[in-house]
């Protein structure tokens, strides 16, 4: 019993300071992207074509491997490493890393090799100028899908092997060295400086892990993939993982090349700006909570002990809703002081502010659905089920092409309704896979679920109230205190509704917090 206790505690101040290393990290990400936004804003040439072409690696490597790196291996090295057998695992890591070495380096010649026409495919909006730009930055960039494919190779090694914070810290990592770039030369080297640096801020992730690896006795080795049992059962269960996670990179690849045509191809860099932020806030924690409970949910899925699988979903998901909801609503009353206060500075303007503000209204309206997504795609692919994620994902993706083909071609909305397909495919995606995953595994929606959900909705809906009300009774020539005062009110009325209304979360919360304080003090 004791031992268990340890390993809760253990497990929650671990969560306390892999969330506070992510925090760091999308903070560090965050002040990347306001000194870029104040070098070149969202309406110039160097803006247009950067945001267009650093998107472009990550969206190809996304949509050959993405989550599939560490969510196909994981399950399958947690395996041997539960029957003990060490030597086994290391070897099916080295060839599992060689296999995506290979399909990667493949991917980077190839795009390299076609830069101006994948550009245009995917921006076909740009005029001629962008278009070139964006080429070139692309061959400069299209490298860090290697990169990243055995950074988060050794991710899911570290992960397996119980080490959650050097894996939480390699973005922090990149984003600090593209910072220093920044301040140390600013645009001395031009827009051409900035891709070098973030390159190899990239590379630095994969740097940052080695001394981890070698202190649990990893050992690197490049082995023949092919005709491995291990690895057949690893792509199998990777394919439909690849395809359910298409749905950002699709959806991203939707809005560029729609956005493209917008504002003069404004639109990229402003929905690119207002992502960005969202995923800062809904993914620190919700990526937080999935890679401490995705190996556990695996474990549990091999035991067949569905009694404890159901739990920690339920406790997933309650978290999710919990934190995530009252951030929905406030990016969405205070989306145009956020943009200000965080953006509006050097070539970053009103008219950018203006933009980019309406694009994270609407992007706001899928953080609760994004959030549950992914504790379900967690869920699912530790059941070792990548179909039903799959089939989600691609009715979502069909979804967002609908709304969004309509909205702009049609309609004629402008970048907000990208924005507001993006959401509701989320949304749709999210909540639709939490009730298949109910039917297959008993106890999801249990009572508990429905009275910590409510309560949460409760208090952001009470929040929100407060913050309307604070708008329309004074206003403010600041832009920051604009979002200080609203935000700091809604905070507070917030925490106050959640005990009031004794919300498990939130003490749940506390109560860890308290202990750790107390027990370095």
């Amino acid at each position: 019993m004791k031992f268990a206790e340890k390993k809760t505690k253990n497990a929650a101040v671990t969560a306390i300071i892999v969330s506070a290393a992510m925090l760091l990290s999308k903070l560090f990400g965050m002040i990347r992207d306001i000194l870029i936004a104040y070098l070149y804003g969202t309406e110039s040439v160097n803006a247009i074509a950067f945001s267009t072409a650093s998107r472009i690696p990550l969206l190809f490597f996304d949509i050959a491997l993405g989550t599939a790196v560490t969510a196909a291996f994981i399950p399958i090295y947690n395996e041997f490493l539960q029957k003990g057998e060490r030597k086994k695992a290391q070897d099916f890591s080295n060839k599992f890393i060689t296999l995506v070495s290979v399909v990667t380096l493949i991917m980077v010649t190839v795009g390299i090799a076609f830069s101006g026409t994948v550009v245009k495919i995917i921006a076909g909006g740009l005029d001629a100028e962008k278009l070139n730009l964006a080429s070139s930055l692309v061959k400069i960039l299209f490298p860090a899908i290697f990169i990243t494919g055995i950074a988060y190779c050794f991710v899911g090694v570290l992960q397996s092997d119980g080490e959650f914070v050097i894996p939480a810290l390699i973005s922090l990592v990149s984003n600090a060295f593209l910072i220093l770039y920044i301040i140390i030369f600013g645009d001395k080297f031009g827009i051409w400086g900035i891709a070098v640096s973030m390159l190899i801020g990239w590379i630095l992730q994969i740097v940052i892990q080695i001394p981890a690896l070698i202190k649990m006795k990893y050992k690197l080795r490049l082995k023949n993939p092919f005709g491995d049992s291990s690895i057949k059962r690893v792509c199998l269960l990777a394919l439909p993982i690849i395809v359910s996670a298409w749905v950002q990179p699709i959806n991203a690849m939707i809005n560029i090349n729609l956005a493209s045509g917008l504002n003069g191809g404004a639109a990229v860099p402003a929905l690119d700006y207002a992502n960005k932020l969202y995923i800062i806030l809904v993914g620190v924690f919700t990526y937080t909570i999935t890679n401490l409970t995705f190996p556990s949910l695996s474990r549990f899925a091999a035991a067949d002990n569905t009694e404890a699988f159901a739990e920690m979903v339920r406790k997933s998901v309650k978290y999710v809703i919990f934190i995530i909801t009252p951030v929905m609503a406030g990016f969405m009353l205070l989306s145009t002081p956020i943009i200000s206060v965080f953006y509006e500075r050097g070539a970053f303007g009103a008219s950018s502010t203006r933009l980019t503000s309406s694009a994270l209204f609407f992007y706001s309206m899928g953080m609760v659905g994004f959030g549950i997504n992914e504790v379900m795609n967690k869920s699912f692919y530790a059941l070792q089920d990548g179909k039903t994620p799959m089939r989600a994902s691609v009715f979502g993706i069909c979804v967002n092409i609908a709304l969004s083909v309509t909205a702009v071609v049609f309609i004629k909305t402008g970048l907000e309704g990208l924005a507001f397909s993006a959401s509701v495919a989320a949304n749709i995606i999210g909540f639709g896979l939490l009730i298949l995953l109910n039917r297959r595994v008993k106890n999801i929606f249990a009572k508990d679920l429905f009275v910590s959900a409510a309560k949460s909705v409760i208090s952001a809906l009470t929040m929100c109230a407060a913050v309307i009300f604070i708008n329309k009774l004074l206003t403010f020539s600041n832009k920051y205190l604009q979002l200080l005062v609203p935000a700091s009110l809604g905070a507070a009325v917030y925490v106050l509704m959640c005990v009031i209304l004794k919300s498990e979360e939130f003490f749940g919360i506390l109560k860890t917090v308290m202990k750790k304080f107390l027990k370095e003090a």
